[in-house]
């Protein structure tokens, strides 16, 4: 897999080491390939683990806003489908910043994962990814928080750049058919209260929160020219 140019570990927010347009990682119809991470407990868990039953995962982050304002339609999901497996992978930080820098240890990285469970009440099993992304990487190369549900023969059924949901539902309320809308457009994600955002991004701090704050002019000029690429082609770059 090609980075695109990218950078991973960066210490702080720019609109720049993200291409939104572009998904890699398996599509619907493809084999979710197998991962091996710890959970906050320190247990080793596969994705192979869960052959035979539906898996939701979700990467997040506790500076990323997207992935807070779902957890509790997540957690409601879980309590709805309990025949589903939903998993949270813990990536980098969404908004480093002085209070939650990118973590540079793997311990620090567990201890933000944990810090974000007992926060924000998260009731799904969190795992947590290596510090270069090696899942991140394999599933969506960069963006912060991604959902994938795989059906019992580890296929790809459905996925989306911005977790919501509402998508997450559909896709597991009909999981015998291939979900291709892979994007959530503005007006689906500028719902989400920005009070909200900005408790949740100074989390990682007030460095983060001014990082967002020096983005923001250019950020949803960005989600808006997505939206059309995606209206147009029918789906984001690979």
């Amino acid at each position: 897999m090609t980075d695109h140019g990218l950078p991973y570990n960066t210490a702080r927010f720019k609109n720049k080491n993200y291409d939104q347009l572009r998904f890699p990682g398996p599509r619907p119809g493809e084999l979710a390939p197998d991962f091996s991470l710890q959970d906050i407990n320190g247990d080793e868990v596969k994705l192979s683990d869960f052959k035979g039953k539906s898996v939701v995962i979700e990467t997040g982050s506790i500076t990323c806003s997207m992935f807070v304002h779902c957890i509790p339609g997540m957690n409601a999901l879980k309590k709805e489908y309990p025949d589903v497996e939903f998993l949270v992978v813990y990536v980098r930080e969404a908004h480093p910043g002085e209070r939650t820098p990118q973590h540079q240890a793997i311990s620090s990285k567990f201890a933000a994962a944990k810090r974000m469970v007992r926060k924000y009440n998260d009731q799904r099993r969190v795992l947590v990814d290596s510090l270069d992304g090696s899942m991140h990487k394999a599933y969506s190369l960069h963006m912060p928080n991604i959902v994938y549900v795989i059906n019992p023969e580890g296929i790809v059924i459905y996925r989306c750049d911005w977790a919501h949901a509402a998508g997450v539902k559909e896709a597991l309320d009909n999981r015998d058919t291939l979900h291709y809308r892979e994007h959530a457009d503005t007006e689906l994600l500028t719902g989400r209260p920005r009070w909200k955002a900005i408790l949740v991004m100074l989390n990682g701090g007030f460095l983060a929160l001014w990082d967002f704050i020096k983005a923001w002019p250019n950020f949803g000029q960005i989600h808006r020219e997505v939206d059309e690429y995606f209206d147009e082609h029918g789906r984001l770059k690979p």
